[in-house]
């Protein structure tokens, strides 16, 4: 973050919606409604002017741009991180984990460097606001019961700490997050199912050799107890890696459902090794296969 974050981050979030209510994180971080409307109209300038200077007048406003409707907002205050780049992990770290488990359509429209009910009153341009996700999810997901939403976060309070050791000290870890988190807004299905399986071969067989079998097998080892039900997992898993496998080879097949299916596997195996605290070693993995 530039200089003018150094008194705080404050993500301004699509949702939830807290009804007044306040979360608390460790370090300091809060989370509470607010409101704000973050409007970027389209308007065109028409004589050229060298950089970083400001285009004069005629001005025209045209159709277009985006409007957004903040709704929640996310405190990070300095101590929370020892540098701007701790901070902004922070950050990245709180946004997945409402998304991992409370509702995927949440959103981050924009970051500003003051709360969002005090820019009303500020100065003009003291205010510096970054717009982040803008952009229309191409496969948006939601939540099966918006109700549940409130109650689902003191899992994501108490998982906080555990995750953001992930994001610091595992580069699988963070690609599967940032496969997970971006997945929604990836144009192309073929290259957003690419991804979520890239994801996981980088957990589940860091190898090339036999993915096919070892990467279903393992992924059903991981999430399934010994029987039935894990062998019916993996034939489910390895018909979704041929979908993945037609898709990186310019032939895709797959349909919505099999992309849902894989965000939903994806999802599941990054819950357990939030729970597990640690991504799980070839050892362990073959010793959950072979017993």
């Amino acid at each position: 973050m530039k200089d003018d974050f150094s008194n705080g981050i404050y993500l301004g979030l699509s949702g939830p919606l807290l009804a007044g209510e306040k979360v608390y994180f460790s370090r300091g971080i809060v989370m509470e409604a607010t409101y704000a409307h973050l409007m970027s109209p389209m308007t065109m300038a028409f004589t050229p002017v060298g950089p970083g200077r400001h285009h004069p007048a005629p001005w025209k406003q045209a159709r277009g741009g985006f409007g957004q409707d903040i709704i929640t907002q996310v405190t990070i205050p300095p101590a929370a991180g020892e540098t701007a780049e701790e901070r902004q992990t922070i950050a990245t770290t709180i946004l997945f984990l409402l998304r991992l488990w409370s509702d995927p359509s949440i959103t981050l429209p924009a970051i500003s460097n003051m709360p969002f009910a005090t820019i009303r009153d500020a100065a003009d341009a003291v205010a510096h606001i970054i717009p982040v996700e803008h952009r229309q999810k191409s496969f948006p997901l939601a939540a099966i019961d918006s109700s549940r939403i409130l109650n689902s976060l003191p899992w994501v309070v108490t998982h906080f700490e555990p995750t953001f050791h992930l994001m610091t000290t595992s580069s699988e870890f963070r690609l599967a997050a940032g496969a997970l988190d971006t997945g929604q807004f990836v144009e192309n299905s073929a290259l957003a199912l690419i991804s979520l399986w890239g994801a996981l071969e980088a957990i589940f067989s860091p190898s090339t050799s036999e993915l096919r079998f070892r990467v279903s097998s393992l992924i059903a080892a991981y999430t399934k107890p010994r029987g039935p039900t894990r062998l019916a997992e993996q034939r489910r898993i390895v018909n979704l890696y041929d979908k993945r496998s037609a898709a990186a080879h310019g032939k895709p097949s797959h349909a919505g459902d099999d992309l849902l299916q894989t965000f939903e596997l994806l999802r599941s195996v990054l819950i357990k090794i939030i729970g597990d605290g640690k991504i799980p070693t070839k050892n362990e993995l073959e010793e959950l296969l072979f017993g």
